[in-house]
């Protein structure tokens, strides 16, 4: 959970994340510009498409408060060196999810993925507004029960292909190719959604050695904490046993001289023998 006593959930002004908004954002901030007024004409996009573009850059870990841009922001984006500026390659969208739920700028993220959806796997929007609410209280965070209503209905279509008028708006949210959020129930206006852990067949080893290392306090972690911790991979990437176990195998593979895991008295460890960090895993990763 956040580790502060303040949530967020207003910022993005109902705008889901386009595939093209990170780029665009930050390609404006690289020519030297800021998100100012001035960056409506240069954007080519309203006033709170602005601010909504500024907004997810933040959310997705991939800028400061400053707008200080990341390493990771450079290695995928840039558009000289980075490794998938147009993101077509979708470990780099499960690698942008894990950094929307892990960087905790948009509350909903972390709480639907961390805590959430393990107590209710299955849920309508309503529920969700329920436990966000309950969850606010908890902490006496002043809530609007009007913001976090919206912010559900961006969480869903960030993961889901957004019901629009628009066919162009329909091809544009973010996150639906990695198949997270699951449509289990419709009939009429309800809906039921679902969240479970099981194979994710299109995210890549790699980028869960990258993100496992990236949540790492010290050189050993161990499988159940790999698998079921808070911003670890096995909560956010809601994946089962098994997978993470097959994708840990292919990992010791690839990196035969960095990793080893061992089984001492039935706790399974991962551990880290000679340095390696995310942005060689990552690099590596893009470089194959």
């Amino acid at each position: 959970m956040s580790n502060n006593n303040t949530y967020s959930f207003a910022g993005h002004d109902t705008f889901t994340c386009r595939n093209y908004w990170l780029k665009k954002g930050l390609d404006h901030l690289w020519s030297g510009k800021k998100f100012d007024n001035q960056a409506i004409k240069e954007l080519g996009v309203g006033k709170n498409m602005v601010s909504s573009i500024r907004y997810w850059l933040k959310s997705f870990g991939l800028t400061d408060s400053s707008d200080l841009n990341t390493e990771i922001a450079q290695l995928i984006f840039n558009e000289t060196k980075g490794k998938d500026p147009y993101l077509e390659d979708i470990g780099s969208i499960w690698l942008l999810h894990f950094l929307l739920v892990t960087s905790e700028k948009a509350s909903i993220y972390s709480l639907v993925f961390n805590h959430f959806r393990k107590t209710k796997m299955e849920f309508n929007r309503e529920q969700l507004q329920v436990y966000l609410e309950a969850e606010c209280q908890k902490k006496g965070f002043n809530y609007n029960s009007n913001s976090i209503k919206k912010d559900i209905g961006v969480f869903i279509n960030n993961y889901r292909l957004a019901k629009s008028k628009s066919i162009e708006d329909d091809f544009m949210g973010l996150l639906h190719e990695i198949d997270m959020v699951d449509l289990s129930f419709k009939s009429g206006n309800d809906e039921k959604y679902k969240i479970e852990n099981k194979n994710r067949p299109t995210l890549p080893a790699e980028i869960i050695l990258a993100c496992t290392i990236m949540q790492m306090s010290g050189n050993t972690i161990s499988f159940h904490e790999i698998l079921t911790g808070i911003n670890q991979v096995g909560s956010v990437f809601a994946i089962s046993n098994n997978y993470l176990l097959k994708s840990i195998e292919e990992c010791l593979e690839i990196y035969p001289k960095h990793l080893t895991y061992t089984d001492d008295g039935g706790v399974q460890v991962l551990q880290l023998i000679k340095k390696l960090d995310v942005i060689d895993v990552l690099n590596k990763y893009y470089g194959k």
